[in-house]
C-alpha cells in the first residue's frame, strides 16, 4: 500500500481574507509564508504554516468576491467539509491549548473527552464558522481495537 504520513494542507475558502489570516496568526501562532493570486484559479491564496510542526492552511478568497446568493457562513450539515482537526501529540497538551485560548478570549468548548474514549479534543469555530478541533488520540483504544478487528479477521479467514 502507498504511504502516507499526515496530512498536507487544507484549502479553506473565506469571506475575509485579512480577517481571517490574523485570527490563524494569533490562534495557531502560523506564519504567511506565501500571498499569490495565480491567473488561473481568480483566487487570492494565503498559506499560513505552524513553524513548531509545519501544519499549514491556505485561505482562499474569490477575486472578486463570489455570489451575493452563496452563503457567507460555513455549515458543516452541508455536503463537503465537516471539521478541520489538528493532532496534538499529549493529553496536557489540550489544557495549554485551552489556557491560550482563553488567554485570546477565543470562545471554546473546554476539553471533553469522547464518549468512546477514542481521545479527548477542544471545538472551536473560526471567524468563518469552520469547525476546528484540537485533538489527543488515545492509542491504547485504537491498538484494542485494531486487535479485535485482527482476530474477527483470524477466525473468518482461519489464519
Amino acid at each position: 500500500m502507498p504511504r502516507l504520513d499526515g496530512r498536507n494542507h487544507i484549502n479553506l475558502t473565506v469571506v475575509d481574507l485579512d480577517r481571517s489570516t490574523e485570527f490563524y496568526q494569533a490562534v495557531f501562532e502560523m506564519v504567511v509564508v506565501n500571498d499569490v493570486t495565480p491567473p488561473e484559479s481568480g483566487f487570492r491564496f494565503r498559506t499560513l504554516v505552524h513553524p513548531g510542526s509545519f501544519a499549514s492552511v491556505v485561505l482562499g478568497r474569490a477575486e472578486p468576491p463570489g455570489d451575493p446568493a452563496v452563503p457567507d457562513r460555513f455549515d458543516e450539515r452541508r455536503p463537503g467539509l465537516h471539521h478541520l482537526a489538528y493532532h496534538v501529540p499529549e493529553r496536557g497538551d489540550l489544557d495549554d491549548w485551552a489556557a491560550h485560548l482563553d488567554g485570546l478570549g477565543v470562545p471554546h468548548s473546554g476539553v471533553t473527552t469522547s464518549r468512546h474514549e477514542a481521545g479527548s479534543q477542544i471545538w472551536l469555530r473560526d471567524p468563518d464558522h469552520i469547525w476546528l478541533e484540537f485533538y489527543w488520540v488515545n492509542r491504547d483504544f485504537f491498538v484494542d481495537r485494531l486487535r479485535q478487528v485482527w482476530r474477527r479477521e483470524r477466525r473468518r479467514t482461519g489464519a
